[in-house]
């Protein structure tokens, strides 16, 4: 019998990580976030399982980058208590089976709060996103300036710094599904007049300073993933083939490109 993925079982190097197939294990969210977003032992222990039966790599579900993301997932940050040492726990549970620990790294945007543990703060938030809007729940959305579209990148660049420093060996930067970095690529979301909307370069703007905030926190040798979705399959959406023109954008910025929406 012909095996149609013969190569599927095979070890695959990039950069300078080897791989011990072409199997990844794709963030999947924990059982026990936190309020104060820290990755807990049922977590842990979740992503140890994905490690234990022969990923090659085991990507640890969204970590908010920003403070206004007040979303439903984990967060890295130094002033958090547990949150390092977390971070840390399911890190070296990944690799103790061989598998390489990855932590996916996201801003939900306009969609901030949707899923928020605290339920007590969900209507608090200001919304951000690209553009002033009205979300379809009737939540106002408030368009990011400059000043905090640079703050949020800088963000992506130490949140990836803290990955890496406890033992994640790469990162997943988040930019599709409807999120942040989505939002700005997707002429549905962007309607912006400026440097950030408009053309496809332009739209692919925020996510390239995104990528280059991320490398000079890990450096040259440290792997970025990139998660897209290559088409949006709605209408006012974009298409395959801007999909795939996005994907060149992105390509000298990264070491992988994950599609995970296509035609």
């Amino acid at each position: 019998m012909e095996r149609q993925y013969k190569h599927l079982s095979s070890p695959i190097t990039i950069g300078r990580k080897t791989f011990r197939n072409r199997m990844f294990s794709a963030p999947m969210g924990g059982t026990d976030i936190t309020n104060d977003g820290c990755i807990g032992p049922k977590s842990t222990a979740f992503y140890e399982l994905r490690a234990k039966g022969g990923a090659a790599a085991v990507t640890v579900s969204e970590c908010m980058v920003h403070k206004t993301d007040g979303s439903h997932a984990y967060r890295l940050d130094e002033s958090i208590l547990n949150s390092l040492a977390g971070a840390t726990y399911a890190a070296d549970a990944i690799r103790r089976h061989g598998a390489i620990p990855s932590l996916e790294l996201s801003h939900s945007g306009m969609f901030a709060g949707t899923y928020m543990t605290d339920k007590t703060k969900q209507h608090e938030l200001v919304q951000y996103g690209p553009c002033d809007t009205v979300r379809a729940d009737g939540v106002k959305v408030k368009a990011l300036d400059e000043e905090l579209i640079t703050e949020i990148v800088h963000a992506y660049g130490h949140v990836a710094s803290l990955a890496k420093r406890a033992g994640f060996e790469m990162v997943m930067i988040h930019g599709g599904h409807g999120w942040l970095i989505n939002q700005f690529l997707s002429p549905l979301f962007n309607h912006r007049e400026d440097e950030y909307g408009g053309s496809l370069e332009n739209r692919c703007r925020f996510a390239i300073r995104v990528l280059k905030s991320v490398r000079e926190a890990v450096g040259p040798d440290f792997l970025i993933e990139f998660r897209m979705s290559g088409s949006e399959f709605t209408e006012g959406g974009y298409g395959l083939e801007d999909g795939v023109e996005i994907a060149k954008m992105i390509e000298p910025y990264v070491d992988i490109i994950h599609v995970s929406a296509d035609s």
